[in-house]
């Protein structure tokens, strides 16, 4: 009786066994960026030389060697490869970035960079896998992860534009007057004159003069244009200001000019 009861215990024992679920692989690595997953440059004036910098560096916070397999930089930012891929634990790989600015650009920007890492051993193992087909250990985690990394900033202008940094025109019409509005801000402590206004290709604006916006003030610029021709519109306007850091203020203008619903300004086919 003693010998059934102890095969019976086993039984249920094994079968006990087999009910728990498997244990789901873990990665060993892991991937930390020092310092946060946001890179803030806070507000600063604009680069001279169009971009912001910074050095990245991704430490393996983890146990086992981690795979850098993939840096991708999002629209409007730029990065040089890492100094390494293969990274030991409590090492770091490092890399520099940078982002963009536009030479109108102003206010909050943010980019993203995309990371993507994995264990090296899991990653060899499945390189070996598709080369010749050698198995993958059951308890080896061979997915890929994905850490993005944001880099913000807020650019200070001492001069901005709105609600553009262009005219934008809006049902151009051959023939048909249109006016569009730029509002340029003086976000400086000094007041700044404007003059020497220039503009192109039919644009009209309604500053000829010499005029000062003072301190935390704004100025209006109304553009007017009469289009001549269906098709892609664009023009320049230009002014001179006594700003050290804006020389020149260059504001573009673009437009779709469709042909008039008027007969009288129908153009011949």
């Amino acid at each position: 009786m003693k010998v059934l009861f102890s095969v019976a215990a086993m039984l249920l024992f094994c079968v006990a066994l087999q009910a728990q679920p498997a244990t789901a692989p873990t990665s060993k690595s892991k991937l930390e960026i020092v310092g946060g997953e946001t890179y803030d440059w806070g507000k600063t004036k604009p680069p001279t030389d169009g971009h912001l910098e910074a050095t990245i560096k991704m430490k393996n916070a983890g146990t086992g060697p981690m795979k850098l397999i993939e840096v991708k930089p999002g629209c409007g930012c730029t990065k040089t490869d890492p100094d390494k891929f293969e990274v030991d634990p409590n090492d770091v790989s490092t890399m520099g970035v940078k982002l963009n600015i536009s030479p109108a650009q102003s206010g909050n920007i943010t980019k993203s960079i995309t990371v993507r890492w994995m264990d090296l051993a899991a990653f060899n193992a499945r390189e070996a896998f598709h080369k010749n087909g050698t198995a993958v250990p059951a308890d080896m985690d061979t997915t890929e992860k994905t850490t993005f990394l944001f880099l913000k900033a807020d650019i200070v202008r001492a001069l901005s534009m709105t609600p553009s940094i262009y005219f934008s025109f809006q049902g151009l019409e051959v023939g048909q007057t249109s006016n569009t509005t730029v509002t340029i801000h003086n976000n400086s402590d000094q007041d700044v004159t404007l003059s020497d206004w220039a503009t192109d290709n039919g644009l009209v604006v309604n500053q000829h003069d010499k005029v000062t916006i003072k301190a935390g003030g704004k100025l209006d610029v109304v553009g007017t244009v009469v289009p001549t021709q269906k098709g892609q519109y664009s023009a320049l306007m230009s002014c001179k200001t006594t700003h050290p850091e804006h020389a020149k203020l260059e504001i573009r203008a673009y437009g779709f000019v469709k042909e008039s619903a008027s007969p009288v300004f129908q153009q011949p086919k």
